[in-house]
């Protein structure tokens, strides 16, 4: 089979969201699919279970493995053909009853995307169970998160299984193990028909979209912040860094800032919640300011669900909870001694080509100025001596 550039899929799956894109030719345009990671499941009896509804979900059944008795080859030859007939009758029979109490057991049906939404409001609590496969980058459940894989090559790029003419490149985390490597492989091949499947490490491949081999990958995730020093290529695991401060210590802390903002809530009118802070945080309202910089005191103006309002200075205070993890509660490292820590774990000769190649990369990073005030904290904590040595 000739493998089509246009037909290479790339394939990203986080604890918030997952995307994907086909005949990913320009690196700068947005994915194709950026669906939540998501997964809705419930439990039917096979009587139940509806045709229309099994083409837009992801059905699975536990399979039962059929055993069967050799035949016996002692006595005369009659004997011989007699059991062999009564063996094979006998294999053929327990075939079929397997498949009889395969398609009698219940089935999970597996909603995502779309589907899910659908499926949130057409079924209550009881019957639907909604989780995350995925958390802070690990795969908790391993049933799902091939579900929503599936749904996105299948239903959302539009792929045929039957005729799958689509390399996937799969973007990992750097702590998945070589079990959770090959178990990816297993379902790619096996289960989704892949022609091939490549298993490229999440900071190598954001050093490469920005045309770098050397540089430290800042990575504001949806639970954790993970620092990754690259050098020519190699990635040094010894010098990783991981802080439990992310995208949702942002979410929550902002949401407190907007609560007090009295005029934003006369004007909006309607409660604020999470999905209300995370909108205003990634439309472009937020900004970090430097310490040599002032606050703009005319309010911003913004819109969510079709209400327009303006926003106060809370909006410069959004990402301060990076650094300074007291304003959510937490008693861990800042992202600037994170960095620190991976810089300090990599040779001193080293650490100036890290320096001069910093990437922030991850939902949060679109607050304007986060890497401007990373780089001047960094500036002033840093003796010239330790960077540039």
């Amino acid at each position: 089979m000739a493998l089509r550039e246009e037909n290479f899929v790339v394939l990203h799956s986080g604890s918030w969201n997952t995307k994907a894109g086909i005949n990913v030719v320009d690196t700068n345009k947005p994915p194709h699919v950026t669906i939540r990671s998501l997964v809705g499941s419930r439990t039917v009896a096979p009587e139940t279970t509806d045709i229309a509804e099994t083409e837009t979900a992801a059905a699975t059944t536990a399979e039962t493995p059929s055993e069967t008795t050799a035949p016996e080859t002692t006595g005369g030859a009659d004997i011989k053909v007699e059991k062999t007939e009564q063996a094979a009758e006998g294999a053929a029979e327990t075939k079929e009853q397997a498949k009889e109490n395969d398609i009698n057991k219940p089935q999970t049906i597996y909603y995502c995307g779309s589907a899910l939404t659908e499926a949130i409001q057409q079924y209550p609590e009881s019957e639907l169970t909604v989780s995350t496969p995925i958390q802070d980058g690990i795969v908790k459940d391993w049933a799902s998160m091939e579900a929503l894989w599936r749904h996105v090559l299948f239903r959302e790029l539009g792929i045929k299984r039957s005729r799958n003419a689509s390399p996937v490149l799969m973007v990992v985390p750097t702590d998945w193990t070589k079990e959770e490597h090959e178990r990816i492989t297993q379902i790619f091949f096996e289960n989704f028909n892949v022609p091939g499947l490549y298993l490229a490490e999440e900071p190598l491949m954001t050093l490469y979209g920005c045309a770098a081999v050397t540089g430290l990958v800042i990575d504001i995730g949806h639970n954790s912040t993970e620092i990754t020093p690259i050098l020519d290529t190699q990635i040094q695991r010894h010098a990783i860094q991981s802080i439990p401060l992310a995208g949702s210590d942002i979410d929550k802390h902002f949401l407190e800032l907007l609560k007090g903002d009295a005029q934003l809530a006369r004007e909006y009118g309607e409660p604020l919640d999470l999905e209300f802070a995370r909108h205003l945080k990634e439309s472009g309202v937020c900004q970090v300011l430097s310490k040599d910089e002032k606050e703009n005191k005319t309010r911003a103006q913004a819109e969510y669900n079709g209400k327009k309002f303006t926003v106060g200075s809370v909006r410069y205070k959004a990402a301060e909870a990076l650094f300074n993890p007291d304003l959510v509660g937490k008693r861990v490292q800042n992202l600037i001694e994170a960095i620190h820590a991976a810089q300090y774990a990599c040779k001193a000769e080293k650490r100036q080509s890290l320096w001069e190649s910093i990437i922030v990369t991850g939902g949060s990073c679109q607050i304007k100025g986060l890497q401007s005030r990373i780089e001047s904290e960094l500036a002033e904590s840093l003796a010239v001596s330790e960077n540039f040595g």
